[in-house]
């Protein structure tokens, strides 16, 4: 009789179903409490270092501060490279509104022998044609525009013979060294220097020992603009048909920062970080491209 097993009716089942979720609701309730309370305590906190945060993150990166800011100073630091690169360049190197181009050689020659330097010096102080007195930049001195225009006559292979201090004729430390009892030390001409220096990067090149696959390896960044096989394009220039000396060349300008021609801007980057091995890799490799 002990060991019989309770039965139990239909009435009694769905009564301890019900009552077993009745208990399980209310152990999920207070378990669904519980987690609320501990996550408002730690809600609190990570509030806190909410706040903290975006007062981190939307704090101003810098300011501006306004007042007046001494151009002519900032002028007085520039070469006249550098002035020529920002102010010139624009139209000297693509001969915009009839500019002269910088490296002309016959045109400045004309020029020079038509009009003579001190003409040519006024006209870029004051003006004339489609260009505004200096250029547009009425910081620059007359000394300095006397060195832009020498500095292309230089650049074009003109002989001048202005001797300015910042176009490297300057006349300053002979003048110094006679005012002292010593012997003048002769100067070089800024444009003679510029070019043995550019000569001598060229040189360090070592186009024979360039290797044409890693080239072509190289040269899959200049495809969009220059073509597979050099063609280039209506905005940018065929490769096809040059030399290696000549690749090398325009890449070591490019690398120098020098203004070379209309896409010397987005030149320039692309052949910063260019090695001289880099640079006779691309030589080589776009050599092989028949015009």
């Amino acid at each position: 009789m002990g060991n019989q097993p309770i039965k139990m009716d239909t009435g009694n089942k769905v009564l301890l179903f019900i009552s077993s979720l009745a208990l399980l609701a209310t152990v999920l309730f207070l378990v669904s409490q519980l987690a609320s309370w501990i996550g408002g305590m730690m809600g609190s906190q990570a509030e806190a270092v909410s706040e903290e945060r975006i007062a981190e993150r939307i704090a101003p990166i810098g300011r501006v501060v306004s007042g007046e800011v001494d151009t002519a100073e900032e002028a007085a630091d520039l070469s006249p490279g550098d002035i020529y690169a920002n102010v010139c360049a624009a139209c000297h190197d693509s001969g915009a509104s009839g500019a002269p181009l910088k490296d002309d050689t016959d045109e400045w020659t004309n020029r020079l022998n038509d009009k003579g330097l001190e003409t040519l010096f006024e006209n870029s102080i004051n003006g004339i044609g489609a260009m505004p007195a200096r250029g547009g930049d009425s910081s620059l001195t007359d000394e300095q525009m006397n060195e832009v225009v020498a500095y292309m006559l230089d650049q074009a292979g003109v002989d001048h013979g202005y001797e300015g201090s910042a176009n490297g004729n300057g006349d300053t430390a002979a003048d110094d060294a006679a005012a002292e009892g010593e012997e003048p030390v002769a100067t070089t001409d800024a444009g003679e220097a510029a070019a043995e220096e550019e000569a001598e990067a060229v040189a360090a090149i070592a186009v024979d020992e360039g290797d044409v696959e890693r080239g072509q390896s190289r040269y899959n960044t200049c495809v969009a603009c220059h073509g597979a096989q050099g063609q280039g394009t209506p905005v940018f220039p065929a490769l096809a048909g040059r030399d290696a000396e000549y690749i090398a060349d325009k890449l070591v300008r490019y690398r120098a920062g020098e203004t070379v021609g209309d896409q010397t801007a987005l030149m320039a980057p692309n052949a910063a970080n260019l090695s001289d091995q880099d640079i006779a890799d691309l030589a080589v490799y776009v050599a092989t491209f028949e015009d």
